[in-house]
This record gives structure tokens, sequence and C-alpha cells, in this order.
């Protein structure tokens, strides 16, 4: 799978992770998307500590990826519904110690990425209502890390297990507009900064993603059209990803491999987690 195609599907599922911190400033109009997260249910409740969650990760088995390219087959509650247990024993609580063994490997290499305790994963329903695609399952499991486990933090580590692609991404997907003015004005006060972040991801064979990217210069950066920053403050969204293989999803290494992908994008937290999210004294866009 190319490239593009790749960042085209890791964009859309970032849009539910990433802007998380928005939907709960916006609770009462969003509190729908709000609910497609869920923490993992066990034994009829929620569960949200390692060990209720079970035994340490040992990789995805060849069952849970035969389970969801059968689920793509037949996405329809009639079919689901009795095969509910086998996708939580199969896929969802396999996520779930994935997600706890990845926070602790961040936490041993003090990254400040953390699951939030009241959503673990995310859901499997998809939210049909105003989409012309009813089915009514997603087919692939999915969850999210946040800096300290908050959602009000900008930014988090995107991690999507599916029948048809898996990968993992990092970074802050369409940050409100106040904080991306911030963004290009931080970097046009220090390109050099800025433009070292972008060498140092470079160096891990990481880039940023272009498709979210103006065709023009924003309003205000004009004068910048045409200097190495040009390219970088048409983006609106600042998103690095890995694709996972299938031999990586059935490793028990998984999680370190994730965390280490986290490492290489640790330069573009930092830089995004040193931002003002407030609205800047000069708003230009």
């Amino acid at each position: 799978m190319s490239r593009t195609i790749i960042a085209k599907h890791l964009l859309q599922a970032l849009l539910t992770a990433f802007r998380a911190n928005q939907w709960q400033s916006h609770a009462c109009s969003h509190r729908f998307r709000y609910g497609n997260v869920l923490t993992y249910e066990y034994n009829g409740r929620m569960a949200t500590t390692k060990t209720e969650v079970g035994d340490a990760f040992s990789g995805f088995s060849e069952d849970a990826l035969a389970f969801l390219k059968k689920l793509a087959k037949n996405n329809r509650r009639e079919w689901f519904q009795p095969r509910k247990s086998t996708y939580e024993e199969l896929l969802q609580r396999p996520m779930a110690q994935l997600m706890f063994a990845v926070e602790s490997d961040m936490k041993r290499q003090r990254i400040p990425l953390a699951t939030n305790p009241k959503s673990v994963l995310f859901r499997i329903y998809r939210d049909i209502r105003f989409s012309a695609d009813k089915k009514p399952y997603h087919t692939h499991v999915s969850g999210a890390l946040h800096k300290d486990g908050k959602k009000n933090f900008a930014g988090a580590l995107y991690i999507h297990i599916g029948e048809k692609e898996s990968f993992v991404g990092a970074g802050f997907w369409q940050p409100e507009r106040p904080a991306l003015t911030n963004w290009r004005l931080q970097m046009q006060a220090e390109p050099e900064k800025f433009l070292d972040v972008i060498k140092q991801l470079k160096r891990k064979k990481l880039e940023l993603s272009r498709e979210q990217s103006l065709q023009r210069m924003p309003r205000g950066f004009e004068a910048m059209d045409g200097s190495p920053l040009a390219e970088f403050l048409r983006l609106q969204s600042f998103v690095v990803m890995h694709p996972l293989t299938t031999p990586d999803i059935l490793s028990s290494d998984l999680p370190s491999r994730i965390v280490r992908f986290a490492l290489a994008a640790k330069p573009l937290f930092d830089y995004g987690w040193s931002i003002p999210q407030a609205k800047p004294t000069l708003f230009l866009d």
C-alpha cells in the first residue's frame, strides 16, 4: 500500500483521536462523538487497570486478523452480535493489553504519553448518522495516548490495527485556528528551531504528512512564500506515521516497536507542546 493511501487512512482516523481536547470543551454538541471512546469492558463492567485486563501483551493472533476480515464481509448486526464475545477476546482484550504495555514502556522512556482510564480504546461502532455507508462496525481496533493521559492536551499517539492496514501515528491533528496561528508565528519567529525538528525526524526516516496542506500561503505569511518554511506554513496538521506489518502485529515486540516510533517522533511532540494553545496576540487567519 502506498504512503499516500496510508496517509489518507491515518488522517481520517486521527480526526477522532487528536481533536479530543476540542470535544471536551464542546461537550454538548459533540457528546455522541465523545461517546465513540470507551473503556475496556471486563466481565460486564468497565475495566481500567492492567490487572483487570489480564496477561501482558503477547501479540495479536492469526484468528484476530481473520475475524476482522470476516467482519468486513459480514458487516451486519445480526452477524456480529452472536460473535461479540469472540471479538472482545480476540481483539478488544489484546488491544487493551497493548495500550497498557505501550504506556508502561513510555513511562520507562520518560515520554509523557499515557492512556486515559475513561477512554482506553475507541468503540467498534461507527457513527453512521450522516454517512452514505451504513455499515454499523469499524473493521479495526484502535486507541490513543495523550500527554499525561489528559485529553485537554493537544497531540496524541494513535494506534490502529485494521483489516486492510495497520499503523501508528503521532502529532497534532488540525489544531484550532488560534493554536495553528501560534504554530506559524513560532515557526516564523524561530525558523531554524522548527527546521531542526524536521531534520531530526528525517534522520529517523520520518516526514510530516502533506495531506492537510493549503494550496496558497496562509493570510499574513505571504512574504514567506519561497522560503524553506513555506511548505510547512501551509500545513494544517503536523503528523508523522509508520505502517505496521502483519509480523509486527503478531509479535509480542509490538509495544517496543511503537515506543521506538514515539521516541523518533518526540522532537515533534516537544515542539508542539511548547507552543501556547491560547489565542495569539496577533490573529492573522
